[in-house]
């Protein structure tokens, strides 16, 4: 997939924990930031964002001063769920790894379009992939993303969390791989074609203790919303905010949305297709996360949901849901 250069940024308080991991060295961080000629701005305002290309001096210069080629880890292991905006705080209210998991998938895009994110499984193995990584992200970014990844789902999972394997399209440092095995406490393998952590697929519908639905697709919402300022490109998230804004119009359907986004239904179906989905693929998907979320509402009546969910009646509402999880809406909510 070719990127566009304007899509080769990240969101700019990623140089927050740059410069936490320079302070825990003793390093000041305007200086590594006034030598690499990149402007620190304290703002946690996902639109301003950092080139790659800067990020990868800033990098050159920290690795330099420290000496450390595993700097990128360091820098990881500082990245908070709030550098991330609305997204570190949806993924906080993530129900289960697979939701996290899809979550990264639908939106970290936010936080860099320097690479597609997705997930899935082969076998008992399930697998979070970054893939298609411009060649402008440096080793320690996707040394940090990985850390970062495995830190942030350690801490959600709360109990021990080790991965099968991980996979990493940078080639070993020359120092050797240990720190990598140390902290994955798994087997690590570089000059891999794309960056994937391997769990037991076992533990990804495990319940989180610190699951909210409802925080999470409010949190999505305005994942969304920035997102269609970053990138206009980005179709499927533009159907998706159309989808989640107008669905208890009744109104709904594959001919609206594409006159809504200026172009025809076929026109829209082959541009979802580019993405591996469809229309009613994201509507279905769409339908049941925010069906999942108002479930726990216990305010809402059923009916009320059916009706926020565009479904013509309570029955096709509980036919649907049973088909997602397997139960009736009132099952599933007792």
């Amino acid at each position: 997939m070719k990127h566009d250069p304007i899509q080769h940024s990240t969101i700019g308080s990623y140089a927050h924990a740059i410069a936490a991991a320079l302070e825990s060295r003793g390093i000041e961080p305007c200086e590594v930031f006034q030598e690499a000629g990149v402007d620190f701005k304290s703002s946690s305002d996902p639109l301003l964002r950092l080139k790659n290309e800067e990020i990868g001096r800033l990098f050159a210069v920290a690795t330099k001063l420290t000496g450390d080629p595993y700097f990128g880890m360091e820098v990881g292991k500082m990245l908070q769920p709030s550098n991330l905006h609305a997204l570190g705080y949806g993924l906080m209210a993530s129900s289960t790894l697979r939701d996290f998991c899809k979550r990264v998938e639908n939106y970290f895009r936010l936080v860099s379009q320097a690479a597609d994110f997705r997930h899935y499984e082969e076998g008992d193995v399930a697998i979070l992939e970054a893939r298609d990584i411009t060649p402008d992200v440096c080793h320690e970014s996707q040394d940090a993303y990985v850390v970062f990844m495995l830190r942030f789902m350690r801490f959600l999972y709360q109990k021990p969390l080790d991965p099968i394997w991980v996979e990493m399209l940078r080639s070993c440092p020359e120092a050797g791989p240990h720190p990598y095995r140390d902290y994955f406490n798994c087997p690590a393998r570089f000059g891999c074609e794309f960056v994937r952590i391997a769990l037991d697929s076992r533990v990804m519908d495990e319940e989180l203790r610190g699951g909210n639905a409802e925080l999470a697709l409010q949190n999505d919402a305005v994942v969304i919303r920035y997102l269609q300022e970053i990138d206009k490109s980005d179709i499927v998230n533009s159907v998706r905010g159309l989808v989640i804004k107008n669905l208890s119009s009744g109104t709904l359907s594959k001919t609206n949305i594409a006159s809504r986004l200026h172009m025809s239904p076929r026109n829209l179906q082959f541009k979802l297709a580019a993405q591996d989905t469809s229309y009613q693929e994201i509507l279905d998907t769409t339908r049941r996360e925010l069906a999942l979320a108002y479930i726990e509402q216990r305010r809402l009546a059923i009916t009320e949901i059916a009706y926020l969910l565009g479904f013509t009646d309570s029955a096709n509402f509980t036919r649907a849901f049973r088909r997602w999880t397997g139960k009736s809406p009132s099952e599933f909510r007792n």
